[in-house]
């Protein structure tokens, strides 16, 4: 069976774009360490603001200690103030990161900000909220960043 010449120029092509595209997406690098961790804190963040405890887990080490908690422990915590917290919305308002070889700190300051009561932008607009500094040691564990330690404090307006 003979293949129609238009046919096979078609197949061809397609082919070589599919390789091309195949190429380019190998050679293109990826996230760098840097934006992998603040990939992490922003899901972090967001797991929080939707009071989803079991995914702000999924950054953590299973050797976890900070606080004097370990892991088990933090996930406890974690649900605790994801079921009574009072927060609408949780705002990162500044993350840097440093990152050395396999082993990382970062430091977030976020805004847990309660909504004033009502619907529509009134119900969006902030009554109250605290701002935290979290700093959080991380490391590389099976190509993937966790976070090993943290530490985490109330802070105020004027604090550096």
């Amino acid at each position: 069976m003979k293949i129609p010449r238009s046919v096979a120029i078609f197949a061809l092509a397609s082919l070589a774009v599919l390789a091309g595209f195949g190429a380019w997406k190998v050679s293109r690098p990826g996230p760098s360490d840097d934006q992998r961790i603040r990939a992490l804190l922003d899901r972090a963040a967001g797991a929080v603001e939707a009071k989803r405890p079991a995914d702000v887990m999924e950054g953590v080490s299973e050797s976890f200690q900070g606080e004097g908690m370990g892991r088990r422990e933090l996930q406890q915590f974690v649900t605790y103030q994801a079921l009574r917290g009072s927060w609408n919305a949780v705002i990162p308002l500044a993350t840097r990161v440093q990152v050395d070889g396999d082993r990382a700190d970062a430091v977030v300051d976020v805004a847990l900000v309660r909504g004033a009561p009502g619907q529509g932008i009134a119900g969006r607009l902030p009554e109250a909220g605290d701002t935290w500094r979290i700093e959080a040691g991380l490391a590389r564990e099976k190509g993937e960043w966790r976070v090993v330690t943290a530490r985490w404090r109330r802070t105020g307006a004027t604090d550096p």
